[in-house]
């Protein structure tokens, strides 16, 4: 991992329908660092001003002065930096991915992109088949269907594939996950964290599902109203039970389970985080 954040943030703020009656502010000061190949989760209730914030990443709110977003060693204030690529090196994947979709075929969807890079047609042919493969949509099977004719899942992952198609740096899924069935969402994390641990895939999640965070991520950010109130490890965010119920926010079943053993007056070494840490701790205490 690199020394020097790929993504910075520093003081941002922002204020939607600004110099108007309606103004609201939905960013207060937030700071945060990205570094490549790690993967970062942001969590908070709703309204805390997640997705303000991961807009700002590849330039599709640009910053206000006094805050500054420097991605990949560019001032996103500038005008001249060109948005367009830095969007080709940080995927974002929104809330509702299938609204995403536009094309009348899964194939020309997922093709799009490659395209409008001027890549040529086998070459486009070879990255579509890559990221089907890697959202878990069969090649032949799903490139000739038509986009209206998927279930919701499909479609979420149609529009997943489509922005791995140009194979970014960093990929930052915006509660892209929810609403998909159990099952799908699993395999789904499961193949991003392949691309993240062998191909060095920089991910960043923004979530409501604990379980998911902590299996997914290495360090959190929790917003509320608009500020980060909370950062750190993984593991030492979800130990501040108390505090992250300030805020709104729980913690995974497993964790939660172990907070209330210390409460009884067990001893639980490790704070678990996943299921199979929490099974390795309640040995321990039946063991003892």
């Amino acid at each position: 991992m690199s020394d020097k954040p790929f993504i910075q943030i520093n003081d941002l703020h922002h204020n939607y329908l600004r110099h108007t009656p309606l103004e609201v502010t939905a960013l207060h000061g937030v700071s945060m660092e990205i570094y490549k190949g790690e993967a970062v989760g942001i969590i908070g209730r709703t309204g805390a001003g997640k997705s303000t914030v991961v807009q700002h990443f590849n330039g599709l709110i640009r910053p206000l002065e006094p805050g500054k977003v420097i991605v990949d060693g560019q001032d996103m204030s500038d005008p001249k930096v060109d948005v367009r690529r830095v969007r080709q090196k940080i995927g974002l994947v929104f809330q509702h991915p299938e609204q995403q979709l536009f094309e009348r075929l899964v194939g020309d969807d997922i093709a799009f992109g490659p395209k409008k890079l001027g890549m040529e047609r086998a070459e486009r042919r070879e990255r579509v088949r890559w990221a089907m493969e890697m959202v878990g949509l069969d090649f032949e099977e799903f490139k000739d269907r038509f986009t209206f004719s998927l279930s919701g899942g499909e479609m979420r992952k149609a529009a997943l594939a489509g922005v791995l198609a140009l194979q970014p740096e960093v990929l930052i899924l915006d509660e892209s996950t929810s609403g998909v069935d159990p099952r799908s969402r699993k395999e789904l994390l499961e193949r991003l964290l392949t691309l993240h641990k062998e191909h060095g895939l920089t991910l960043v999640f923004v979530s409501p599902n604990m379980e998911d965070m902590a299996g997914l991520v290495d360090r959190i950010y929790v917003m509320d109203e608009g500020r980060v109130v909370m950062s750190g490890i993984t593991r030492e965010v979800f130990s501040q039970l108390e505090k992250l119920r300030e805020h709104g926010l729980g913690v995974p079943q497993v964790t939660e389970i172990a907070h209330e053993l210390i409460a009884r007056g067990m001893t639980v070494e490790h704070i678990p985080v996943t299921v199979e840490e929490g099974v390795e701790e309640v040995w321990k205490i039946l063991s003892s």
